[in-house]
């Protein structure tokens, strides 16, 4: 998947120009988080879970036999964030179950990662490819006055 160029997003007029954020600077964290959030969509109140799950070849492959599996077979679009709120990440793509030919690199990263052994199948494990990434740097004190997060905030839109 190419990597688009980045750009400066549209953030409610709190974005200054500035610097971009380079894709290493987010794929890094992406690859490196123990943890994402999912967020789904419902008829009801939006629905957000933790997961584990790996960063590969520019999608998210996750498992969940929960409430999440469900959302997304009703709607594929899925929003991931990490865990940082300084150093910020955010991942909107479509979810869908995961090939059978990504099964053994799924379970083998799986297992490299967290040593954990996941089943070798592909029941209620999805990849998510991104369609929009959002990221920027955010002091969370504030004495900075927003200049990390307006001088910093990037977007990679990935054709779809």
């Amino acid at each position: 998947m190419k990597i688009p160029e980045p750009e400066r997003p549209s953030l409610s007029g709190y974005v200054q120009p500035g610097g971009l954020l380079a894709w290493p600077w987010a794929e890094r964290r992406l690859v490196d988080a123990s943890a994402y959030w999912i967020a789904t969509r419902t008829a009801g109140f939006p629905s957000s879970r933790p997961v584990w799950g790996i960063w590969q070849n520019q999608h998210l492959w996750f498992s969940s036999g929960s409430l999440i599996a469900r959302h997304i077979a009703a709607d594929p679009r899925v929003q991931i964030n990490l865990e940082s709120a300084q150093d910020v990440v955010i991942v909107e793509g479509i979810a869908q179950g995961l090939d059978a030919r990504d099964v053994g690199a799924w379970v083998n990263a799986y297992r490299e990662k967290y040593q954990w052994e996941m089943p070798a199948t592909t029941q209620d494990v999805f990849q998510v490819r991104p369609v929009r990434v959002l990221a920027w740097i955010c002091d969370n004190t504030g004495l900075d006055g927003g200049a990390q997060f307006s001088n910093s905030a990037t977007e990679w839109r990935f054709e779809r």
